[in-house]
């Protein structure tokens, strides 16, 4: 019985730690997200100068973690997060989707008008006119940049940035 007992427990404490480990993961992936977006603000260039506003659509995990983005300064601006449940593109320098549907032709159409960037975290995103996708592969986060769609919208991004992703057109 004593056996059995500490064969349970050794199992209890197995699934919390690999519960604990896959929450740290999960962690560790949104918070590179964030430091990502603020680098995707550091290095992109926009047709005229403003202050970075970054935008989240949808409901993701994410949107605990852009908060410490609010205030943040790139070139002596100040940056701002909008967290609202649906975000006036006009206000946006970056749009973050967290699904496919929210991709839809009117609002690539008014992210390229606006010169915003959209980012999303989903299979294909990058390949149905999104402009900077991430994606896990081996364990590790990748970016794919529709480099086409950043054209038409009017942007540049960095060489450096480029290097780092796997380049559509």
């Amino acid at each position: 019985m004593r056996l059995l007992t500490l064969l349970l427990l050794s199992v209890c404490v197995w699934f919390a730690g690999s519960a604990r480990a896959q929450e740290n993961s999960q962690s560790r992936e949104f918070q590179l997200k964030t430091a990502y977006l603020f680098h995707f603000a550091e290095l992109a260039q926009w047709p005229t100068t403003k202050p970075v506003t970054i935008c989240l659509q949808g409901h993701s995990l994410l949107r605990a973690y852009l908060p410490v983005l609010e205030g943040q300064q790139i070139n002596g601006n100040a940056v701002h997060v909008n967290l609202a449940d649906a975000p006036d593109i006009t206000q946006c320098s970056i749009l973050f989707l967290s699904d496919l549907a929210g991709l839809t032709p009117v609002l690539t159409e008014q992210a390229r008008l606006h010169h915003v960037l959209l980012v999303g975290d989903v299979e294909n995103f990058a390949n149905h006119g999104g402009m900077v996708q991430f994606t896990l592969r081996d364990n590790r986060l990748k970016l794919v940049v529709n480099l086409a769609a950043v054209k038409s919208a009017d942007l540049k991004l960095s060489s450096k940035l480029l290097r780092m992703a796997e380049i559509i057109e």
